[in-house]
């Protein structure tokens, strides 16, 4: 890789380790001495600015909550499935768990992974459930997800018990309660992943569709913090989890649950449970957050997406009438839904240094590269004031949306 090509990785190596070792470290290091309000607080050591060492405790040296609270998920979930597999279980789709390594230092393991394996993944996957961080709070859960996959995450949120809460109260009875969206009578959810977690790559290189979930704090009463208060630092210990965040650890078990019926859900169904009608109100959603000076312009797009609205509802309508025990029509349907989350990826991307910010719809913009953005290529265009740039990106996402819905239409109707 050339250095050029590389300046968002870290540039100076570094290795979070705890006080006890940066103590015997730093004793060893010459060279002048540090001016006072550069100085640590580590006592007996007189600081030193020494060589190329340096030493540090920073946030990620234990993370009871990130990531180890996916970590166990992960691997309690693993351990619930492989013994279903010792007893006959036999997953219709295969099931692949992963733990990466190199997140903190630009999701290097799993892009890395997905780079060399893309066209294999690209062509098989259904879904990536990330379970980075599982627990961050007792209260609720907080979703990202591909649209298509809401009416999925409903059903299996109303299976499992709340954390928590009152015997009989499930994980959707709660959320409605405290996250509900007054207009559609539906939970909220928020659409696009953005790029703080492994689901990065999945997402822009790959297309599959994916989602993450966790338990989270009370918004209303904590206020919309950046993030829990510990995020990062180093009192994310066990006791920590244990006396105050989940004491016991039954928001980690309902988390385990509900990313357990996912995965069943999405490798039993013979049809894929995937709506593609909850696409059409997101693309039109994210559109509306558009604001240009000139609304005209958006009127390309507002088009193709009703064009897709209408042929996505034409869609669904032929599921009703699959003939469930021939497989190949199955497959076939089935195909088609894999294809519509990657009809949204862009080869070339957002251009320069942003070939990998693929999808159409969902990505980081240039102006926010850690959360996703709705057609964050004509929210970048509309910050630069180029009217030129911004018919042209329009123009990019039409494309896109109309070559998505291309994907649904019937193999001998394709060019109506």
């Amino acid at each position: 890789m050339k250095e050029d090509s590389s300046r968002f990785l870290p540039k100076i190596p570094a290795q979070p380790i705890g006080y006890g070792e940066a103590q015997i470290i730093l004793q060893y290091l010459q060279g002048r001495e540090v001016a006072v309000e550069w100085r640590g607080t580590l006592s007996n050591l007189t600081y030193h600015y020494g060589g190329e060492l340096r030493g540090a405790s920073d946030s990620w040296t234990l993370g009871s909550v990130d990531p180890t609270s996916g970590t166990a998920t992960l691997l309690e979930i693993t351990r619930v499935l492989g013994q279903m597999y010792k007893n006959g279980f036999r997953p219709r789709r295969s099931l692949m768990f992963c733990s990466w390594g190199a997140e903190e230092y630009g999701l290097l393991g799993s892009v890395e992974y997905i780079q060399e394996y893309v066209k294999v993944l690209g062509a098989r996957i259904v879904s990536y459930l990330n379970v980075d961080l599982a627990v961050q709070g007792n209260y609720t859960v907080d979703v990202k997800t591909s649209p298509i996959l809401f009416d999925i995450i409903v059903q299996a949120a109303k299976m499992i018990p709340s954390a928590y809460d009152p015997a009989g109260q499930t994980v959707y009875d709660k959320w409605m309660n405290v996250n509900r969206n007054n207009m559609t009578n539906e939970p909220n959810m928020r659409y696009g992943l953005g790029s703080s977690s492994d689901y990065y790559g999945f997402d822009q290189l790959v297309g599959s569709s994916n989602m993450d979930i966790r338990y989270t704090y009370d918004v209303a009463y904590h206020g919309k913090l950046s993030s829990y208060p510990l995020y990062h630092t180093s009192y994310e210990v066990f006791s920590m989890m244990k006396n105050l965040m989940d004491p016991d650890f039954m928001a980690h078990r309902t988390i385990g649950q509900l990313w357990g019926v996912l995965t069943l859900l999405l490798s039993e169904t013979p049809v894929l449970p995937l709506n593609v009608t909850r696409y059409t109100t997101a693309l039109m959603q994210a559109m509306n957050t558009l604001k240009p000076k000139d609304p005209t312009v958006l009127d390309p797009l507002r088009s193709a997406i009703n064009d897709f609205g209408n042929v996505a509802q034409d869609f669904v309508g032929r599921s009703k009438s699959l003939d469930s025990e021939n497989p190949y029509e199955i497959r076939a349907y089935n195909d088609q839904l894999l294809q519509l989350e990657r009809a949204f990826l862009n080869p070339l991307g957002q251009g320069d240094d942003y070939t990998d910010l693929k999808h159409i719809v969902y990505a980081p913009a240039k102006i926010n590269q850690y959360a996703a953005d709705g057609f964050p290529a004509i929210s970048d265009a509309i910050v630069s004031g180029d009217s030129t740039e911004i018919a042209n990106q329009v123009a990019i996402a039409t494309y896109f949306v109309r070559g998505a819905l291309s994907t649904l239409k019937e193999f001998n109707n394709f060019f109506s």
